[in-house]
């Protein structure tokens, strides 16, 4: 098999607060710097699993050059119990056909196809946000990342 063919680790730049910070991610190289992304992350922005990805420049976010067609949905908590995960799992494949991308502690990273909806999406997560008190977050579908008060939509689902 081709090397490029082969999955990899790559780091993706997510922050510059008190020096660099990365997230590695499994990908698929296309060229020398061109990556297909093969999961989604469970910290950095912008990106979801499927999404073609030029890193050149190390020290800057990844540029999207083509995205995937997921959303990623990112959940941040101190402690989610494996059954709740397990059930939230079965659900969103299930019902969405995603799938759970990253699970570190109470941290989760879901792929999910935005040809659902984000109604249908919303609905899932919000049970799963009632049952546990937990927020959740669209992870891809913000315009402006430095700017927390800044909820302009990049929109590329409508293309989907």
């Amino acid at each position: 098999m081709d090397d490029k063919q082969s999955p990899v680790l790559i780091q993706v730049y997510m922050a510059d607060d008190d020096g660099a910070v990365r997230e590695e991610l499994l990908a698929r190289q296309i060229d020398e710097h061109t990556y297909e992304l093969l999961s989604s992350p469970g910290l950095a922005q912008n990106l979801a699993r499927g999404d073609i990805v030029s890193i050149r420049n190390p020290d800057a976010p990844a540029q999207v050059l083509k995205r995937g067609g997921n959303f990623c949905i990112q959940i941040y908590a101190d402690y989610i119990d494996p059954a709740v995960i397990s059930a939230l799992e079965s659900e969103v494949a299930g019902e969405l056909g995603g799938t759970l991308d990253g699970l570190f502690e109470g941290n989760l990273s879901f792929a999910v196809p935005a040809r659902n909806g984000m109604d249908r999406i919303n609905a899932v997560f919000d049970r799963f946000r009632e049952r546990t008190g937990i927020e959740w977050y669209y992870a891809n579908v913000y315009k402006n990342l430095d700017d927390d008060e800044d909820e302009t939509l990049l929109n590329w689902w409508l293309d989907v």
